[in-house]
This record gives C-alpha cells, sequence and structure tokens, in this order.
C-alpha cells in the first residue's frame, strides 16, 4: 500500500469516528456501550505496544 492510500485510509476512518462521536449524545445506552468497550480495546491494544517508562 503507498503512503498515499494509507493516509486516505487514515482519514476515512477519522471521519467515521468523528460522525460516530457526533451521534452518540443521540444513540442507545447499549451503542454507547459497545463504542465505549472498543474505545478500551483500543487503548488497552496501544498501551501494550508503547513501552512503559522506567521509573529511577
Amino acid at each position: 500500500m503507498s503512503s498515499e492510500g494509507f493516509l486516505k485510509e487514515m482519514q476515512t476512518i477519522g471521519e467515521k469516528f468523528l460522525v460516530k462521536l457526533q451521534k452518540l449524545p443521540k444513540a442507545d445506552p447499549v451503542e454507547i456501550v459497545s463504542f465505549c468497550v472498543v474505545l478500551l480495546f483500543i487503548g488497552e491494544f496501544i498501551g501494550g505496544i508503547l513501552p512503559s517508562p522506567r521509573l529511577p
């Protein structure tokens, strides 16, 4: 995949994410909970990739 294709795909995903966020206040409770679960999984995935800081 070229870098232009990757950037276009990331832009599309970002736009869909913003649309979901805008519709969230009017959503059903089940949809809100499922959206939060997806965000938690994304956070855990990114947290597992990034190295944790070492304390002195």
